[in-house]
Parts: structure tokens; sequence; C-alpha cells
């Protein structure tokens, strides 16, 4: 997304405050447009560092994104967490939220943030600053995104398997982060993840 990107707007289809199904339709829907020139995978709930927390919108396209999404029935309560597992995985990162919890919430410089809000009839979000390349990613955290045959294959391409295919998956993430660069271990991931045979939809 970029912070030209137009407002997006929903009508509402409840009274009380909008709920986090509300927010991730408007959200799936406005990056759906965003990127409709652009082969892209948008998924629900991806787990991190072996299922820590989830990711509530990944976009997989040439980077790995994630939206962590505070509706207005939400509260903060798992955001230091959810903003520590975040940065150590995706490429970009990203907070949409109100602007009272955005205010909160004080994420780091690097992080898209996007504002919910609500008039009597509709919901919206506007992008209010760009996301930027994420300026510490950990390896290892980026690797257990693979599951245990993928990174197998990973290795097995390379010729890099020996010793590790009878053991525990850890022992095949710790191969390729001991033997690949890190730009080719975000590309095997984000292949892996697009490759999956899960729930998933291409825009």
């Amino acid at each position: 997304m970029s912070p030209r990107a137009p407002l997006s707007l929903a009508r509402r289809l409840s009274a009380g405050p909008a709920r986090d199904r509300d927010v991730r339709t408007l959200l799936k829907r406005h990056l759906a447009e965003f990127h409709a020139s652009t082969p892209t995978l948008i998924l629900d709930e991806l787990g991190l560092c072996e299922g820590d927390v989830r990711v509530d919108v990944a976009l997989i396209n040439d980077e790995l994104s994630g939206f962590e999404i505070k509706s207005p029935a939400d509260s903060l309560a798992r955001w230091p967490k959810q903003r520590r597992v975040y940065s150590r995985v995706l490429d970009r990162a990203w907070l949409v939220a109100t602007e009272k919890s955005l205010d909160a919430a004080k994420a780091p410089a690097w992080w898209g943030l996007v504002r919910v809000f609500e008039t009597a009839d509709q919901l919206g979000i506007r992008v209010l600053r760009d996301a930027q390349p994420n300026p510490s990613p950990d390896a290892l955290a980026i690797a257990q995104l693979l599951w245990q045959a993928e990174a197998l294959g990973v290795l097995e391409r390379r010729g890099l398997a020996r010793g590790v295919r009878s053991k525990r998956r850890a022992f095949a993430w710790q191969r390729i982060v001991e033997s690949l660069p890190l730009y080719e271990i975000r590309s095997e991931v984000r292949l892996a993840l697009q490759a999956r045979p899960i729930d998933r939809k291409f825009w």
C-alpha cells in the first residue's frame, strides 16, 4: 500500500463497535484492489515462530507483509508480543487500528499505519504511513515458516540435506540459516507459502 492510497469504505451491517471480521473484510478488499495488477496471495491467520502468534492478514507477492488488526472492539493486551514477533519475520508490517489505539501502540517507525474509523452507517480505513523494509529481520524466525518437507526440499535442491533428513525440522531450519543468504531464505519461504494446498486466494 501507499500513503497515497485512497480511502476505503464499507456500509456497517450492525450496531455497536466494529469487530475484527468487519475490519478484516474491508482491509482484504482494499488490498485486493490495490494489488490488482500484481499476482498476490492474501492469507488469514498465518502462524509465525511455530505458531507463537498469528498474522491477522498476510500479503505475499515479491515480499511478505503482515497486518495486525485492532478493531474498535479490541484491546492492546497482546500487542507487545505481536509487535516483537512480527518484527522478527515480516519484510513489512502494518498496524490497522483506531486513532486512539494507534497513538497508544507506539508502533516502530518502520511499521505502516492504517487508521480505522466509524460513522453511524459506515466503516472506513485510511493509510496514514507507508511501511518501510524491516531493518532487523531474524533469519531463523523466517526459516521457521517452512514445513519440514519444504525445508528439506530447500536443502535437497542445493545438495545440503545430508545429515538432517531423519532429524527434527529444527535441524533443517538451522542448516538453511547457516547455508543460505537472507534473500534466498525469504524467497524460498514465499514460494512455499504460495504453493501450499490450503484455503487461499490469488488476487
